[in-house]
């Protein structure tokens, strides 16, 4: 499956909210934890390069844990990610076999996340989140998912995401084109300095 995806800063989260109450249908709220793990000795901007080594995130959602790969690919402030994803039953043992296969975890993410689903004027079915990310602040993601990334779905998609963006209240100003890794990266390189 290919997910397609769009991030934005929200300055008035209280407001997004309102808008989404009256535009879309909440689903949940959740707490995600994830674990960036990479192979030992790589750059994080070197991960999933062709080549390179993978890198993958261990997320734990009500007791539950996730891995999830992405081959991604950025189209401007779109990404366009072939993503998989699996449970895992025995998180302890899985990060003992990573440990094994020379991975090590090189970054934390907690958000704090709200969840809609909203259609598009065309009929196509859109994931919301409103997300409190420790250390970050505030972000809108707005996802997609399509069995093929062929031009005209992701140039659908594209205008559906951004359909999303004005329900909300935000615009291509706000749009944010950085990685969370980078972003938490960059901040705890500024507390270091």
């Amino acid at each position: 499956m290919t997910e397609i995806e769009i991030k934005a800063r929200v300055a008035d989260p209280r407001a997004v909210r309102g808008r989404l109450d009256a535009g879309a249908v909440f689903r949940c709220a959740v707490v995600k934890n994830d674990s960036y793990w990479r192979k030992n000795g790589t750059q994080p901007d070197e991960a999933n390069a062709p080549g390179r080594a993978v890198k993958l995130r261990l997320r734990e959602e009500n007791g539950n844990s996730t891995v999830t790969y992405k081959r991604k690919e950025v189209r401007g402030a779109l990404e366009v990610n072939d993503e998989r994803e699996f449970c895992v039953t025995d998180r302890d043992s899985f990060e003992i076999l990573l440990t094994d296969l020379d991975f090590s975890p090189y970054i934390t993410k907690r958000k704090h996340t709200e969840v809609w689903d909203w259609k598009a004027d065309d009929d196509t079915a859109v994931t919301i989140e409103l997300s409190l990310v420790d250390r970050l602040g505030w972000f809108l993601e707005a996802e997609i998912l399509v069995p093929d990334a062929d031009t005209a779905q992701v140039d659908a998609a594209a205008s559906a995401l951004r359909s999303a963006l004005a329900l909300c209240g935000l615009g291509e100003d706000d749009l944010e084109p950085r990685f969370y890794t980078e972003m938490l990266a960059e901040a705890e390189q500024s507390q270091l300095s």
